[in-house]
């Protein structure tokens, strides 16, 4: 029996005589590759089909005359999510005064299904009374291939119930989850350079010893081109003209970047955000927006390389 499974953009629903939808999915370029056989196989035959967003649509209040959420939040350094207090709300409760009227709206965010997921199944996301159910389990067991109406029915309620109650509990974690994926990605960013102090010991490997060599030309490299920080464009380097580069297809190409920028960089002036782009190539925008900023950097730095080396030979 022929089976696959992948990731597509919902485009259109048609509505077909006998009261019969046609249900039109994009897939990226790649997103069948290895499958077309077996989807072939399936033409005209009956299937089995699940689909759930990979986008989780939330509400967050905001203040209408400051336009700033009401609540914000804050990571200690074990990954646990907290709400910040106001000043003012501190004070007014010290003095036993009743918490100031704000006009409020409802704003809708987006976030993506997979940085919900990983801070449910972290453990660090909370519990609500209205919600008693072990939504960690739920979500892990669900990657592992269960299915909602298996525990559904288990817990004794109906499938429907269960994705209503998955819905809105990622919904409500969103927030919190968005903050704590800024802090996940701070840490990871900073795991890398502790783990390249400890390869420069006392006895470094010859690839340790490699890394140093290059780190010391790249610092040479920094002073000759005005480069500084790697975690920084280079201020000759301005965006408009950083983009205009990338356009004109005189960019290199960096073997680790998995992504073609350039045209990429077309749709997003065009007016696509990078989570659009992503979820239409099959992929996390955490990803491409991490190799976006990298690509960037390395653009960079090859320009004001680019135009010094040619300064220097005009001299």
């Amino acid at each position: 029996m022929p089976y696959i499974d992948f990731k597509s953009v919902v485009k259109k629903v048609n509505l077909k005589p006998g009261g019969k939808k046609e249900i039109v999915l994009e897939v990226s370029d790649n997103g069948l590759d290895g499958k077309l056989d077996s989807l072939s196989e399936m033409i005209d035959c009956k299937v089995d089909v699940s689909m759930e967003s990979l986008i989780v649509n939330y509400n967050v209040t905001i203040n209408a005359k400051t336009n700033e959420p009401l609540k914000t939040y804050k990571v200690d350094d074990k990954g646990v999510v907290s709400e910040v207090k106001p000043q003012g709300e501190q004070i007014e409760a010290e003095l036993g005064l009743p918490p100031e009227k704000v006009p409020t709206k409802e704003q809708t965010e987006q976030a993506e299904l997979e940085v919900i997921d990983d801070f449910i199944t972290s453990g660090m996301s909370p519990s609500y009374e209205d919600l008693p159910y072990d939504f960690q389990s739920i979500i892990k067991r669900k990657y592992d291939g269960g299915t909602y109406m298996k525990m559904a029915s288990e817990l004794g309620i109906s499938s429907g119930k269960i994705v209503e109650m998955v819905d809105e509990y990622r919904k409500r974690v969103a927030p919190l989850a968005m903050k704590w994926n800024e802090w996940r990605q701070g840490k990871d960013k900073a795991e890398p350079q502790s783990g390249k102090a400890e390869a420069t010991g006392d006895n470094p490997e010859p690839e340790a010893k490699q890394e140093n060599d290059n780190d010391s030309e790249q610092a040479d490299n920094s002073k000759t081109t005005g480069g500084s920080d790697a975690s920084e464009e280079p201020a000759s380097v301005d965006k408009e003209a950083l983009e205009q580069f990338i356009l004109s297809g005189q960019a290199p190409v960096f073997a680790d970047i998995p992504f073609d920028f350039p045209s990429l960089l077309k749709r997003k002036l065009a007016g696509e955000t990078w989570m659009q782009i992503a979820n239409s190539i099959g992929e996390s925008s955490t990803k491409m927006q991490s190799a976006w900023s990298k690509y960037k950097k390395l653009v960079a730095e090859h320009m004001t390389k680019s135009n010094n080396d040619g300064e220097q030979g005009a001299a």
